[in-house]
């Protein structure tokens, strides 16, 4: 059997390899400097996760808000809300925060939330840290309210599996871009080297790899993906084919050796899946367009996407105009570089399923 380092060579030299290896910038809108790797990264989640505190299970009814906007918990103290965690306790107890408490006191707002909390038969999981974020006397952060049996993926761990998996594949594991936020943590690390699918001077160069999304916080399930990132605009897309994702799990009891097996079988598949997706971008240039709002919010409609997005895709279109699927992907990515990491990904999974369709 060809080995993965062999079969991803023979990838890139066969899609035209650019005339410059060059190594992309990071993403503006990412918490990464350029030059990092996912060593680097592994590194500091750990560092991170060192301030974690233990996972705490108990009733709601064991919880105080307190008249500082903080959330006691017995035993560990007060806690900031994140804007996440903030929107989970509204959503377990049926509250409308910004609407019900805009015109109310402090001390109104913690004894509505009280009274709640205290009928509430529920029970949760509470994941809290220590990270210092100012001098009023709190614990720390609460980062999220899930399940009691809610089993998180830590990032430091799915890093460590990926550098195994990767052994041998990849030496540099570049990071070509990576965000954080209080929901979730996203990077893409580089696989091989940039290349020219069917050396197509509108396409240019593309960096092949893997798309990495966790959260540890319930936002959303952790999914691994093929991915493309067109250096040109620095934008990129989950692979535009029907079977992009590398990995996906719910943080729900998964072992070390389940995933490091799952993620061995599906890298060895990797190559082809690039190879794939590349020739698919490049056939995009084939199909011509005629309206071009419309078809933006097909694209959106198919992903059960909102449709707000429509006049910030057009105006993208505009800004590097080619009346083809190739375009108006290229302006879904590109409008996507503006948003936030959570909608970003769903914008790049968006232009990926299209293309993949058309």
């Amino acid at each position: 059997m060809e080995h993965v380092s062999t079969a991803l060579s023979n990838t890139v030299s066969s899609l035209a390899p650019a005339a410059v290896d060059t190594e992309p910038d990071t993403d503006p809108h990412a918490s990464d400097p350029p030059g990092r790797t996912l060593h680097d990264l592994m590194v500091d989640f750990m560092e991170t996760e060192a301030l974690e505190n233990p996972d705490v299970v108990l009733p709601l009814k064991r919880l105080r808000m307190t008249d500082a906007g903080t959330m006691a918990v017995p035993d560990l103290g007060a806690f900031e809300f994140t804007e996440w965690s903030r929107r989970q306790v509204a959503t377990l107890l049926g509250i409308r925060w910004d609407k019900w408490f805009s015109r109310t006191s402090p001390d109104e707002q913690a004894d509505e939330i009280n009274r709640r909390l205290w009928r509430s038969e529920s029970v949760v999981r509470l994941r809290t840290n220590r990270h210092a974020i100012a001098s009023n006397g709190t614990a720390g952060v609460l980062r999220a309210f899930v399940s009691s049996g809610y089993t998180p993926i830590a990032d430091s761990r799915l890093a460590r599996l990926l550098v195994d998996a990767l052994a041998g594949v990849e030496d540099d594991l570049r990071i070509l871009r990576a965000s954080i936020t209080d929901r979730t943590v996203s990077y893409v690390v580089g696989i091989g080297r940039a290349f020219r699918p069917g050396d197509s001077h509108e396409i240019g160069d593309v960096w092949g790899g893997l798309l990495v999304r966790n959260s540890g916080v319930g936002f959303a399930s952790l999914s691994i993906s093929a991915h493309l990132t067109r250096l040109l605009c620095k934008n990129g897309m989950t692979a535009p084919i029907h079977d992009a994702i590398v990995l996906r799990r719910v943080h729900r009891g998964v072992g070390d050796d389940g995933l490091r097996t799952l993620l061995a079988e599906r890298v060895a598949a990797l190559p082809g899946r690039l190879r794939e997706g590349a020739d698919v971008l490049r056939r995009g240039l084939d199909r011509q367009l005629s309206d071009v709002e419309s078809e933006v919010r097909a694209v959106l409609h198919a992903s059960h996407l909102p449709l707000r997005h429509a006049a910030r895709i057009v105006d993208a279109f505009g800004q590097e105009p080619s009346p083809t699927a190739f375009g108006i992907a290229q302006a879904v990515t590109r409008a996507a570089q503006a948003l936030s990491p959570e909608e970003r990904h769903e914008l790049e999974r968006a232009a990926g399923s299209y293309l993949a369709r058309a």
